[in-house]
């Protein structure tokens, strides 16, 4: 698999590393998350191109996993959560934010019928988030852009963490999606 920082257009390698060996996510030009946030979508909507309705219900990541088309469903359903997060960390004074609640993941499945869905409507809901997501931060100056958010009291977040989410969880299930279609 590709490393999901693929999505940063081939600039992994001047990012700058922290001294406990991980990576400086502040350090990254604003730019360089835009454009991920455009090359990505860019890319899903290339996987998906000539994929049918049929195809994208029936196409699973093995006899228990999503298909095509629930992988898309938590996609946009996911990138409305990120976008809320990032709403809130510019409109709310260090707003605190609750984990992921795996139960809750899945019963979106049932409660938003991913199985059902139109493909091609799910996409385009996908990306007009999308397009809102990216005209929105690219109105933001440098102070917007340094705002934070909590995950707990010590785990303090900027603006850049909900967005680079965004990039690797599309890069996770885009890579995902490719890999079933190829069969």
């Amino acid at each position: 698999m590709a490393s999901p920082l693929g999505v940063l257009g081939g600039r992994v390698s001047q990012l700058t590393c922290t001294k406990e060996g991980g990576v400086d996510l502040k350090g990254l030009p604003n730019e360089w998350l835009l454009d991920g946030l455009e090359h990505s979508c860019q890319t899903l909507e290339h996987i998906l191109a000539d994929v049918s309705q049929e195809q994208a219900q029936m196409i699973r990541d093995g006899d228990e996993g999503w298909s095509v088309l629930e992988i898309l469903c938590h996609l946009r359903d996911y990138q409305a959560i990120f976008a809320e997060r990032i709403r809130r960390i510019l409109d709310e004074d260090s707003p605190i934010f609750m984990p992921y609640d795996e139960r809750a993941r899945l019963g979106l499945v049932v409660e938003n019928d991913y199985a059902n869905q139109d493909l091609r409507a799910v996409f385009a809901d996908y990306a007009a988030t999308r397009r809102q997501m990216i005209d929105l931060l690219a109105s933001l100056d440098e102070d917007q852009w340094r705002r934070e958010g909590r995950f707990a009291v010590d785990d303090v977040v900027d603006l850049t963490m909900p967005v680079v989410h965004t990039l690797l969880h599309d890069a996770d299930h885009s890579e995902q999606i490719a890999r079933i279609l190829r069969g």
